[in-house]
């Protein structure tokens, strides 16, 4: 009987460990390529991290191209990540850390804010640019999405961008990066997306 009711234990509390299984989201790795390998890439991640990173099949690369405000279309479809400012009184404008603009294709993607973690207490928001205005400090956007609107603060120290179609080849040492992962069959990262900055852009998303 003892040993009946440990084996049922035993069961209960593997049922109860979660398991992560081979396609979910794993981490986001922001950082240099440090070596390239087969379809494996080393990357020093801005924490000085070095991590390993298979690139699959399916991975999509994009190439980052700097922009300027006046770039941007009147109506051009975009993705701010943003933070509070500091200081600021709450409903305040929040300050834009990076602003990429859309594929006319990508229209619609991702549309909406939500949570993100570039930094605390950030967001990213997808949608329309509505609106421009000249603010003391910077320019103001408004970003409309189904169901709301966002004003945010875009300084000198925004990065502007343009997402571009890119390839492999780009994914050399030296390469700055950010890649989207989920998990392999072996529970290492692979590359599901990855963003590879031009001519000195470093992605700051």
């Amino acid at each position: 009987m003892l040993l009946r009711r440990l084996a049922f234990l035993a069961c209960a509390l593997l049922a109860a460990t979660p398991v992560l299984a081979q396609g979910a989201p794993g981490p986001t790795v922001r950082g240099v390529v440090a070596a390239v390998d087969g379809p494996m890439l080393t990357v020093t991640t801005r924490a000085g991290a070095s991590v390993k990173v298979k690139l699959a099949e399916a991975t999509t690369v994009t190439g980052l191209a700097r922009i300027t405000l006046a770039d941007m279309p009147p109506d051009a479809y975009v993705g701010v990540a943003a933070v509070p400012q500091a200081g600021a009184p709450a409903g305040a404008p929040e300050r834009a850390v990076s602003i990429h603009v859309f594929p006319a294709a990508q229209r619609g993607a991702g549309e909406g804010t939500r949570p993100y973690d570039v930094a605390p207490n950030a967001s990213m928001t997808n949608g329309a640019l509505s609106q421009k205005l000249v603010a003391k400090d910077g320019q103001l956007l408004t970003i409309a999405f189904k169901g709301g609107e966002k004003q945010v603060l875009v300084t000198s120290d925004t990065s502007l961008v343009s997402f571009e179609p890119g390839t492999r080849a780009e994914l050399t040492p030296g390469a700055q990066v950010l890649l989207r992962t989920t998990l392999g069959a072996d529970g290492g990262a692979e590359a599901s997306r990855v963003l590879v900055g031009r001519n000195g852009v470093v992605p700051a998303l």
